[in-house]
């Protein structure tokens, strides 16, 4: 019984982690602080992930459907107040269309409101190392 007791202590934080991460929103940095690193954002249509390059570039991957595209962003630009980026990549259907988009830091909401064809808001949940950019983890 002692090692049963024990192996219970040890996995109680585990069990509580869930909770307590979506309990705990976290506070959503200006982009400056994205730039060289993954944005891992929750949405209502599912996971994606934003790498902003220093070149001006960068990377955006999203799972359509059951598929994962790593789609490339061919420019990007953070507007004065570092709440905004307006940026352009390449359609997942067309690789030959440019989708220009903007992405907005709503801090009253705690989300990000991204703009392309219709608007969506998805959820910060911190950062990843850039390497993880190219996957829909």
């Amino acid at each position: 019984m002692p090692g049963l007791a024990r192996r219970s202590l040890l996995a109680a934080p585990l069990l509580i982690a869930p909770a307590t991460g979506r309990a705990a929103a976290r506070a959503i940095p200006p982009f400056p602080l994205w730039i060289g690193r993954t944005a891992l954002l929750r949405g209502e249509a599912g996971a994606a992930r934003l790498l902003l390059a220093e070149d001006g570039t960068g990377l955006m991957s999203v799972r359509l459907l059951f598929l994962c595209y790593a789609l490339p962003v061919r420019s990007w630009r953070v507007e004065e107040d570092g709440m905004s980026v307006v940026y352009s990549r390449v359609s997942a259907l067309d690789s030959s269309r440019l989708i220009h988009g903007e992405a907005h830091i709503l801090h009253a909401e705690n989300q990000l409101l991204l703009i392309e064809a219709a608007r969506h808001l998805a959820t910060f949940e911190g950062f990843a190392e850039a390497g993880l950019a190219r996957s829909c983890g």
